[in-house]
């Protein structure tokens, strides 16, 4: 079997690597393979970096991941990829299509998106803000076989050398086609409904031209119980390569288009065992299997909504994340002399697609609705007021009958959002000079980055009431009268939580951010400074709901329903506004020293900033003028601050028999954190300190390869200008995480496993409860019969374990034993909840 190339992915203390290196040194007694070096700190740093310096000579922390680690964890979403990172935590329960949690090195998680950590495809943002809400930035990109290593680079020059993005910039670098080859294969899921087609092939044409040309297809109802096919999509991605001038220069265009439609998994319920204040245990409710159960159903696929400009538009739970976008891009580098040369990057993309889910929570018992201290009541738009009585089934094997009271009701929205425009432009030029300075030499690289975000969208969320948890059937509520307040279940059109969720954005945001970067380098040293002064310009207009109920006639009948008296829509007059300028300047320095040619260490200090865009508005709470410039609370909140101070190590070299590389960073960072949760509709105002230790390593001894890793974080909330936390631990922040990925490849066939854990965190950021800690297994086998076919087994998940380690709505041990009283457990909660264990097999051909 080809022999896999390896990365520095993963890492682990050096004491550990030794110890289980002695340990296999009986079984794998083969000679040290002859490793390429640039898997020990000679590959060129591409991402968020100037210049072309190798991560060993670079003041940075940089991590690379290759396919071959990739394709072993077998990743069932986007976020599974970035969690083989140190220092990264992804929250990647949300499913295949996106809408994870992702954050680096203790900075906050207070809401939703990725808010600190931008992802990049071949050096240009997929969106300039990763956290808009319903457009994260994980939606917009899928790794297929296109992708030649995902490379990450936390802290550091990430500042400086990429817009919003001071925590971490995660690059998927394409393949190129520089040698003739290529793959096709089959993935099918086993036990489950999912096919997927991947292909891929490259190849030069002539001496100064190549291309290289891949994507996927997919289809299936996807691992987990939904009652109809959820996945459905495609990638196409391309690109050919012209060089010129005896190799000074090349110019290379992209391609890529993406239309992929996968669900988005919200809330399930589950039973926890408790001692004290802590979650000690997740088990099953009877019927009901978090790990693989879902509240979807047939009879909550479609329902009536209106969009902003009075339109009825029908939302579909069958389309999940839906996303769709298609991408131009061109790289162009030229040297125009020994000296000087030319670089830029452009990419512009035209994005949209769809939201819609069934959000589970808000639980109640129908008792409680219809006979209970506070039944259901709805005043209309006409004043009249109307209190629930009586309950039926509205559709299902049921439809008509009464609903027992006993019956567990969730009545949380049907989600629907139009994406209409989250188009982004992206370009990045620069000019580099290289000069002589004594025994050493300066580069220098003055650079210009322009972009253009557009976020249009338009919010329907209909509150819904709908009995069970899975195959869930819609309910619908009588007075004693026997007038029917709810439309199939739909209590009202547009009316989740009341006056909030009817929404209409129309924004864009401008951003001109000049750089300079200047660095010094002889035979020993590196030393490098970078200052970057962003301008950025927002424009556009927010229309927010109107206060008060409207009658939409919904059905066109010309009667109207007590629903369709309970509506509303986005507002036609009096839009906020938005219209303003902000300007900041961020700037790093680093400095690395080489020991030896296999032994550096650096420092760094950097300060980077975040701006939020449509987080701000959102929360339309006096943060604007009438005339859409921002108020002093506005320019308080619009812009966040980031500083963060770095010491590392970095080794390879040659022991046990085998080859190793470890990296080792010690890190500090403060931050101040304004955001927005819409869902729970909570404001948060934070400031915060974190220090920890990441220790990165891969050895590699003839087949056999180890990564691993360890990261310890120690981050607490330092100021809490809101709800009074200071002094705790962030929510769902773990002390340490671990990755231990070990591999032997016997020739015709290899075999490894991974393992992904982290300790305890705690539900909510007041640290009344806390969960417990995880491991998450995973292996495979892999058999070459013959030269090229290729044949593997994975397992996600191996042990079944639960993957529960993000945010609780629940926030103490009496809100988890109201919760069981509902399902008949002592104590349950609800939330996103990650994938059981999933085999999948695969069949490849490589030629």
């Amino acid at each position: 079997m080809k022999k896999s190339r390896l990365y520095s992915v993963s890492s682990l203390s050096a004491i550990a690597v030794i110890g289980f290196v002695s340990l296999s040194t009986a079984a794998f007694a083969q000679d040290a393979p002859a490793e390429s070096e640039e898997a020990f700190g000679d590959e060129i740093v591409v991402t968020a970096a100037a210049g072309d310096k190798s991560k060993l000579r670079s003041s940075i922390t940089v991590t690379d991941i290759s396919p071959e680690l990739i394709t072993g964890q077998a990743p069932r979403s986007e976020a599974e990829v970035y969690k083989l990172i140190p220092g990264i935590r992804a929250e990647s329960t949300a499913g295949p299509g996106g809408n994870s949690n992702i954050t680096v090195r203790g900075l906050p998680l207070a809401s939703g998106g990725s808010k600190y950590v931008q992802i990049q495809e071949d050096g240009i943002a997929v969106v300039e803000y990763g956290d808009i809400a319903f457009g994260n930035n994980d939606y917009w990109t899928r790794y297929d076989w296109t992708v030649e290593r995902v490379q990450a680079v936390r802290g550091g020059s990430s500042s400086t050398l990429a817009s919003q993005a001071p925590g971490a910039v995660i690059n998927y670098v394409s393949k190129t086609g520089e040698v003739a080859g290529g793959q096709i294969g089959l993935t099918t899921g086993l036990g489950y409904d999912e096919k997927r087609l991947d292909f891929n092939y490259g190849s030069p044409i002539t001496d100064t031209l190549r291309f290289n040309v891949g994507g996927f297809y997919r289809n299936g109802k996807g691992p987990r119980d939904i009652p109809y096919n959820a996945i459905e999509g495609y990638q196409v991605k391309a690109n050919v390569t012209k060089t010129f001038d005896e190799d000074k220069g090349y110019l290379r265009l992209y391609f890529k288009r993406l239309d992929d439609r996968s669900p988005t998994y919200t809330a399930s319920p589950f039973a926890v065992k408790v001692k004290g204040n802590k979650i000690t245990g997740y088990t099953p409710l009877t019927g009901f299997d978090a790990r693989k159960d879902t509240n979807f159903s047939v009879n909550n696929l479609t329902f009536p909504t209106v969009d902003s400009d009075g339109r009825v538009k029908i939302g579909s739970n069958k389309e999940g994340i839906h996303t769709k976008v298609t991408s131009l891009g061109m790289q162009f580098h030229y040297e125009i002399s020994d000296a000087i040369t030319v670089d830029n990057r452009f990419a512009w993309s035209a994005n949209k697609g769809v939201f819609s889910a069934p959000f589970y929570g808000d639980l109640t018992r129908i008792s409680s609705l219809t006979s209970g201290a506070a039944p259901y009541s709805v005043t209309t738009s006409n004043g009249q007021t109307f209190t629930a009585a009586s309950a039926r089934f509205a559709n299902g094997p049921n439809a008509g009958q009464l609903v027992p009271g006993a019956t567990v009701i969730d009545r949380n929205p049907n989600l629907f959002t139009d994406i209409g425009d989250m188009g982004h432009v992206g370009n990045d030029l620069g000019l580099t000079g290289k000069f002589d300075a004594g025994a050493g030499a300066i580069t220098a690289r003055l650079g210009y980055y322009y972009s253009r975000q557009n976020i249009e969208m338009d919010w329907h969320w209909n509150n819904t009431l709908r009995a069970g948890i899975s195959d869930q059937v819609r309910v619908d509520l009588f007075d004693a009268a026997g007038v029917k307040l709810t439309d199939n279940g739909l209590t009202g059109y547009n009316n989740q939580w009341g006056a909030c969720c009817a929404r209409n954005y129309d924004l864009a945001y401008t951003d001109n951010a000049p750089y300079l970067s200047l660095n010094y380098a002889d035979d020993k040293l590196d030393v490098d400074a970078s200052i970057r002064r962003d301008e950025i310009r927002a424009n556009g207009e927010f229309r927010g709901t109107a206060s008060g109920p409207i009658a939409i006639d919904i059905d066109g009948n010309g009667t109207l329903t007590v629903a369709e008296r309970n509506s509303f829509r986005a507002k036609i007059a009096d839009p906020v506004i938005v219209n303003y300028k902000i300007g900041y300047t961020s700037w790093s320095g680093g400095l690395n020293y080489r020991a030896t040619p296999d032994l550096s260490v650096f420092v760094r200090a950097s300060k980077g900033y975040r701006a939020n865009a449509d987080r701000v508005v959102s929360d339309f709470s006096g943060q604007f003028t009438q005339s859409g410039d921002l108020t002093a609370l506005g320019r308080a909140v619009v812009v966040n601050p980031v500083k963060q101070q770095e010491l590392g190590l970095k080794a390879r070299g040659e022991g046990l028999g085998g080859r190793f590389g470890v990296n080792t960073t010690i890190f500090r960072s403060q931050a101040s954190e304004y955001n927005f949760d819409l869902t729970n509709q909570r404001q948060t105002f934070q400031n915060y300190k974190t220090w920890g230790v990441e220790l990165e390593s891969v050895f590699s001894r003839g087949g056999f390869n180890l990564n691993a890793n360890l990261v310890y974080m120690h981050s607490r909330i330092s100021q809490d200008l809101i709800s009074g936390n200071t002094g705790n631990v962030p929510r769902a922040t773990p002390t340490w995480t671990w990755t231990v990925a070990p591999s032997y490849d016997f020739g015709i066939a290899a075999v490894g496993f991974s393992m992904l854990g982290q300790t305890g965190t705690y539900a909510n950021d007041d640290n009344k409860l806390k969960q417990r800690g995880q491991n998450i297994f995973s292996a495979f086998v892999q058999v070459e019969p013959i030269d090229g076919l290729q044949v593997s087994l994975n397992a996600n998940n191996l042990f079944n374990s639960w993957d529960q380690a993000g945010r609780l709505d629940q926030g103490s041990v009496a809100d988890l034993a109201s919760t069981g009283a509902l399902f008949g457990v002592p104590f349950a909660a609800t939330n996103r909840v990650g994938l059981g264990r999933t085999f999948s097999a695969s069949v490849r051909y490589k030629f």
